[in-house]
């Protein structure tokens, strides 16, 4: 291991600079594919897993929910929704575009309030809906807990790598 770049992991080549980038990669910022190689993890899992959480988003835009699902008649199952849907949301985007970076997770953070906000909006005006204020309140808790999942995945992937990566002397 001598050598070796601290972001690059063992057995695992650098990413080369300038390489081919086509698929999922070619939509990202350059430096995205190349932090979620060095983090660890796969691409397009990261990538499913936002897709996946946003298409469960396109459920607070639909006219109406069938009234038949299975505990829609709890009380609060609405609010707890709004929590997960959103904590999950939050979590795969942040995996996604700020693997490494602090920064980017501000923007998916200030793009979820506003989507919040743009729901509760949208389904004032849809029949059978009605938006309300604690939606936004349980969006926003979902907020904060995927931001705390991705800090805390961060942490625990930047502790792995370290004592995968010792510090060598210079």
């Amino acid at each position: 291991m001598q050598g070796m770049d601290r972001t690059q992991l063992p057995n695992r080549p650098a990413p080369e600079k300038g390489a081919d980038r086509s698929g999922i990669a070619a939509l990202l910022p350059r430096h995205v594919p190349d932090e979620i190689a060095r983090d660890g993890g796969a691409l397009s899992w990261r990538a499913g897993a936002l897709v996946l959480a946003l298409l469960v988003n396109l459920a607070f835009y639909l006219p109406a929910l069938p009234q038949d699902l299975p505990g829609s008649a709890t009380p609060g199952i609405d609010k707890l929704v709004h929590v997960v849907v959103f904590a999950l949301t939050v979590w795969a985007a942040g995996r996604l575009l700020a693997p490494r970076r602090r920064f980017p997770i501000g923007w998916v953070v200030l793009v979820a309030l506003a989507h919040a906000v743009l729901i509760e909006l949208v389904q004032i005006m849809l029949p059978g809906r009605s938006g309300e204020l604690l939606d936004v309140l349980a969006d926003v808790v979902g907020i904060a807990l995927g931001v705390v999942a991705w800090a805390v995945e961060r942490t625990l992937r930047r502790a792995a790598r370290e004592r995968e990566l010792p510090d060598q002397p210079l």
